[in-house]
This record gives C-alpha cells, sequence and structure tokens, in this order.
C-alpha cells in the first residue's frame, strides 16, 4: 500500500465515530475501511449473527426489507448507512411495482459491490463469477420460500388496499417478511464466504 492509499483509508473505529456511532459497535473490527471509491473484498468483518441483528432492527424500526438487508452488509464496502438507506430503498416492496421482494433484489447490490466488475467488456470472467452468484441467490431464496415477489412470498397484493388490509391483519410482515430478510442476509454471507 503506498501513502496516498493510507491516507485515504480510515479505521473502522473511526467511521463508527464519524457516523456517531457509539458503545457495542466500535467494539468491531478495526480493520480499514477504505474512502473514496475502493471497494473491500474481504467482506468477513462481522458475524452472520450481527447481520441478521442488524438487518432485523432496521426492519422492525420501520425500514424496508431492501433497506435492512443492505445496510448489514454496507459498512464492508464503505458506505454510510444513510447512503445504503437511499440506494435501496426504490427495492422496497418489488420496486414499488409488486416485482421481486427487496430482501432479494438488494442482495444483487451486495453481490454487484463485491463481484461486479469495473472495466468494459462482456462475458468476461467477472460476469460469469456474478451471474453465478446471483443465480445460487435467486435459487435459494426461491427454493426456501417458493416465490421471488412479494405477492408470491406474502399470498396478497400490498399493492392494493385491500391486500395492504389482510397483510396487517394476519402480521405478514412480522413473520414471513423477518424470514425473507434473515434469509437473505444468511445466503448472502454464504456466496460471499465461498
Amino acid at each position: 500500500m503506498n501513502s496516498h492509499q493510507m491516507d485515504t483509508r480510515l479505521s473502522r473505529r473511526q467511521v463508527l465515530k464519524l457516523a456517531g456511532i457509539s458503545g457495542a459497535a466500535l467494539a468491531m473490527s478495526a480493520r480499514p475501511i477504505p474512502v473514496g471509491g475502493a471497494v473491500v473484498t474481504d467482506t468477513k468483518t462481522r458475524s452472520t449473527e450481527e447481520r441478521i441483528k442488524t438487518a432485523l432492527q432496521r426492519f422492525e424500526e420501520g425500514y424496508h426489507c431492501s433497506q435492512s438487508v443492505f445496510e448489514a452488509f454496507a459498512l464492508d464496502f464503505g458506505l454510510d448507512p444513510l447512503l445504503a438507506r437511499r440506494i435501496s430503498a426504490p427495492l422496497a416492496g418489488g420496486s414499488g411495482v409488486g416485482g421481486e421482494c427487496g430482501a432479494v433484489s438488494s442482495g444483487y447490490i451486495v453481490l454487484g459491490l463485491r463481484y461486479g466488475r469495473t472495466v468494459p467488456g462482456v462475458g468476461d470472467e467477472q460476469d460469469v463469477l456474478l451471474f453465478g452468484k446471483i443465480l445460487q441467490y435467486v435459487k435459494a431464496f426461491e427454493a426456501r420460500h417458493g416465490s421471488l415477489t412479494c405477492r408470491g412470498l406474502l399470498g396478497v397484493d400490498v399493492f392494493t388496499e385491500e391486500g395492504r388490509k389482510k397483510a396487517y391483519e394476519n402480521d405478514l410482515f412480522a413473520t414471513r417478511c423477518t424470514r425473507h430478510v434473515t434469509d437473505a442476509v444468511v445466503f448472502l454471507e454464504g456466496l460471499l464466504a465461498s
């Protein structure tokens, strides 16, 4: 690492302190986090349990499933949690149109941050790696839950008044969505570690 690279890196403790996070969070690894565009390639800085806890806490606070899953990995890529929430917000509820669950689609961003290529080209080894990981992720999620869409996962259309009412009456967000968030984190952990 040259002196310029050292000047553009902050320790995890410094980043968390700047973000206003203290207490137990500061006890996390002091491994440097790149700032200014570099990407961390070792994303195993926190345990799966810590990531699940973060994701479920955010979901219970009222953040979307997409935001909750993405934030669980954000610091590993030097992303501010607030920025991570903004980036992943449009993916919630199947991007607002009932498409793929936000817990699933936010995983694509996590995988892209880790495996996405940064140079032009089509079908190169990096693409093969990235899309292979995405395929594994989707297959694992769908095998576990039987669907990738919010409508298929919840059994109701939350974009209709009637569907939202049924979802709240049956506590679907607390019972089903929390499992989707948890499983997305677990599946991503496995793919990032392999």
